[in-house]
């Protein structure tokens, strides 16, 4: 470990030695070589700025990009958020999120590669926020005020058709815990005109529920996120539980786990395409 360090402190000086005073002074223009370490982070960066402008996404853009704007990411290299290789790439801004490890820290200050660090979205006003703060970083303020109004006018489009009677929902993935109180999930079931049963405990983030509860609750609906992944996944297969399939026919509802996840422009349309899907739920209750 102690070679491997070395190794990149070489590196990172060599670069700094070889560059001139004008060339380690701050960048009067928008950086040029952004490489994104999370993935919420990939997504809006591929929103707001062309692909040659990109160094590289995590390597686990390629199926959230799939589903939210084929193709947007052809072309664009991937990282695994190794120290090597921003040494490599030599990125002159990095998106990053708060728990970014302390290496990745220190090389990019090293080599002069400012770091972005970006919370995760908790509701709409923090996507906002989240939008607002990268489109700063990157030099594209005007393309982020644009996401941003079209996000709050799908929410401005669903406040004004609110349902007369909420809807109760549960979030069932199968493996007990299910997001609750102070998440973006909860925030866009409301938003359609839900009520997140798992959110009735306050100040929890994530909600423990099992099979039992889920069946004593006695929700309108149940909510099963889905990825773009291609393989089936064990979770998946708990999740599609014999006894939920027979109670729920007809009311289980699918939801793209990265619009509910991250905090995108499409965490708004996510919410309208959930508002659709409440009101073409069939009359009466679930099959007691």
């Amino acid at each position: 470990m102690r070679g491997r360090g070395a190794l990149l402190a070489a590196l990172a000086t060599g670069l700094l030695v070889g560059a001139t005073p004008a060339a380690r002074a701050a960048p009067a223009q928008p950086p040029r070589r952004i490489m994104s370490m999370t993935l919420c982070n990939d997504l809006l960066l591929l929103m707001l700025v062309p692909r040659e402008r990109i160094t590289s996404i995590t390597y686990l853009a390629h199926d959230a990009v799939k589903g939210l704007m084929p193709g947007a990411d052809a072309g664009v290299a991937t990282n695994r958020g190794t120290t090597e290789e921003i040494v490599l790439q030599r990125p002159d801004l990095i998106l990053a999120s708060p728990w970014t490890a302390p290496r990745v820290r220190r090389l990019s200050k090293a080599i002069g590669a400012p770091i972005v660090e970006v919370e995760d979205a908790t509701d709409f006003a923090s996507t906002r926020r989240i939008i607002r703060q990268i489109g700063a970083a990157v030099g594209e303020g005007a393309r982020a005020e644009a996401l941003v109004r079209g996000m709050d006018a799908d929410l401005a489009a669903l406040a004004r058709r609110r349902p007369a009677r909420p809807v109760r929902v549960a979030l069932w993935s199968g493996d007990g815990s299910v997001p609750g109180r102070g998440t973006l999930t909860d925030a866009i079931i409301t938003a359609a005109g839900g009520i997140n049963i798992a959110a009735r405990q306050q100040d929890r983030r994530s909600s423990s529920f099992g099979l039992e509860e889920l069946l004593a609750a006695r929700p309108d609906a149940v909510m099963q996120g889905v990825g773009n992944y291609g393989a089936p996944s064990l979770r998946r297969n708990v999740a599609r539980h014999p006894l939920i399939d027979r109670l729920f026919a007809g009311r289980q509802i699918d939801y793209p786990d990265v619009s509910y996840t991250c905090g995108l422009p499409q965490s708004a349309r996510a919410a309208r395409e959930l508002a659709a899907a409440f009101a073409a739920l069939p009359r009466g209750g679930p099959r007691w």
